[in-house]
C-alpha cells in the first residue's frame, strides 16, 4: 500500500514537472521596460533612467547633493506600477533583482514579501481586487513566480505593485502565445499625487508593499501617484524640491517631519515648501506632521514632538498670512497616538492597519484639494 502511494505521488509530481514545461514552452515573454502597451507608472524619469525602475533621475550630478540613504533607496521601485490587460490563460513572471551576494530579500523588520514581493491586483483601477504577491527568491540571479495558469481566456486588467525595499533589475512577463496585450485602463485622476518623506512614506512596515498608505490612498482615490518616500532620508533637501517641481502632479505631499530634527526642520523645511510654491504655484502643498511614535507616553518625549513641529506650523502660518490659499494642514498626529495597542510594527513604523487610518482620514483630504 506504501509503495502503491509512493508510486501514485511520484507520477503525480512529473505530471506537474511536464505539464510546467509544456506551459513554459508555449509561452511569449515580454520585457516590460520594452513594450508599449505595457505601461509603467509612478516612475516619473524611467524614460530618462534608460529604463531603469529608479524614483529620481540617477545619472544627474544633483543627486550626489542628496544624502546616501535617498541614494541608495531610489533604486527601489516603491510605488510603481506595471499595468496592462490580456486574455492570456497564465501568467508567470522572470524577476530579477540584480543586486551583489551580500545584499538581503529582507530587513529586520520586513519579510522577504514585504520588502521584495511584487503585488498581483485583478482588476480596473476603481475595481481592484488583490490576487497573490510573488516569493522572493534569489537577490542576484533571475527566478520565476506563477501567478496563475488554465484560466478561462478573457480580457482580464491586471496591476503589479513593484518592490518596495528591494532593486528591480528586470522584470518579464510570461503570457501564453495566443494572447492579446493592450494599454490599460486610464485613472480617474491622471496627474499623479507625489508624496515626499521617510520610511513610513515609503511603505515601511506594511505586511506587502501594496498596503503602504501611499498605494491604498492610489487604490482609494482611483489616481496615479508617485511614492518619494526615502528611509531615513527625508531630509528636506532643495534639490529634492526642485526635482518635485519637474512633475506635473495634482497635490504634493511633504511628509519628512521623522527624518529632521529640529535644527534641519528650522534650517530647510520652509525654504522646501517655497520652492515648491514658486515653481509650481498652481499645484496645492500639504504639510503633512508626524505620527505620534509609542514612546511619546512619556512626557518628555513628548515634548520632543511639539518642538520638532514648530517650523511646520510656523510656515503654514506664514504662507496662510500671504493669502496662499494652496497650503494645507494634515495632521497624522491627530490619528496616530501613543499608547494602547500602537499600530506600528516596532513602535514607529506604521503596520497595516496603522496605514489603513492614515488613508482612510488623507484619501477624502485630499480628493477635496483636487476636486477644489
Amino acid at each position: 500500500m506504501v509503495k502503491m502511494f509512493r508510486k501514485i505521488t511520484l507520477m503525480l509530481l512529473l505530471f506537474k514537472a511536464c505539464s510546467m514545461t509544456i506551459a513554459n514552452d508555449n509561452l511569449k515573454w515580454i520585457d516590460v521596460r520594452n513594450d508599449k502597451k505595457i505601461v509603467v507608472d509612478g516612475l516619473p524619469w524611467f524614460k530618462e533612467n534608460q529604463n531603469k525602475f529608479y524614483r529620481l533621475p540617477y545619472l544627474r550630478k544633483e543627486i550626489g547633493e542628496l544624502n546616501s540613504h535617498a541614494q541608495k533607496y531610489l533604486k527601489c521601485p516603491s510605488g510603481a506600477r506595471v499595468r496592462f490587460k490580456t486574455d492570456s490563460t497564465i501568467l508567470k513572471l522572470k524577476i530579477t533583482h540584480g543586486m551583489d551576494s551580500s545584499s538581503k530579500l529582507y530587513l529586520s523588520t520586513l519579510s522577504p514579501i514585504s520588502a521584495s514581493g511584487i503585488d498581483l491586483y485583478i482588476g480596473e483601477p476603481n475595481a481592484m481586487s488583490f490576487w497573490m504577491t510573488t516569493e522572493p527568491m534569489d537577490p542576484q540571479n533571475e527566478y520565476e513566480h506563477l501567478f496563475f495558469q488554465d484560466k478561462p481566456r478573457k480580457m482580464r486588467e491586471l496591476t503589479m505593485y513593484l518592490p518596495t525595499y528591494t532593486e528591480l533589475a528586470e522584470l518579464k512577463i510570461g503570457v501564453d502565445s495566443n494572447s492579446v496585450i493592450s494599454i490599460p485602463t486610464s485613472y480617474k485622476i491622471k496627474k499623479p499625487i507625489v508624496f515626499y518623506g521617510t520610511s513610513i512614506t515609503q511603505g515601511g512596515c506594511a505586511d506587502r508593499g501594496s498596503n503602504g498608505y501611499v498605494p491604498v490612498i492610489g487604490r482609494m482615490l482611483n489616481a496615479d501617484i508617485v511614492n518619494l518616500g526615502f528611509s531615513s532620508g527625508g531630509c528636506g533637501e532643495e534639490v529634492m524640491a526642485q526635482l518635485m517641481t519637474e512633475i506635473d502632479a495634482s497635490v504634493y505631499v511633504v511628509d519628512c517631519v521623522a527624518n529632521m530634527d529640529l535644527k534641519l526642520m528650522e534650517q530647510r523645511y520652509e525654504k522646501f515648501v517655497r520652492i515648491l510654491r514658486e515653481k509650481r504655484p498652481d499645484i496645492p502643498v500639504v504639510l503633512m506632521t508626524k505620527i505620534h511614535f509609542a514612546k511619546e507616553i512619556e512626557p518628555e518625549i513628548a515634548e520632543e514632538y511639539k518642538s520638532q513641529h514648530k517650523p511646520l506650523f510656523e510656515t503654514f502660518r506664514k504662507f496662510k498670512e500671504q493669502g496662499d490659499d494652496k497650503v494645507y494642514l494634515f495632521d497624522s498626529g491627530s490619528i496616530i497616538l501613543p499608547g494602547y495597542d500602537h499600530p506600528t510594527a516596532d513602535g514607529v513604523h506604521l503596520n497595516d492597519l496603522g496605514f489603513k487610518m492614515v488613508a482612510d482620514k488623507l484619501a477624502p483630504f485630499l480628493e477635496k484639494i483636487i476636486n477644489n
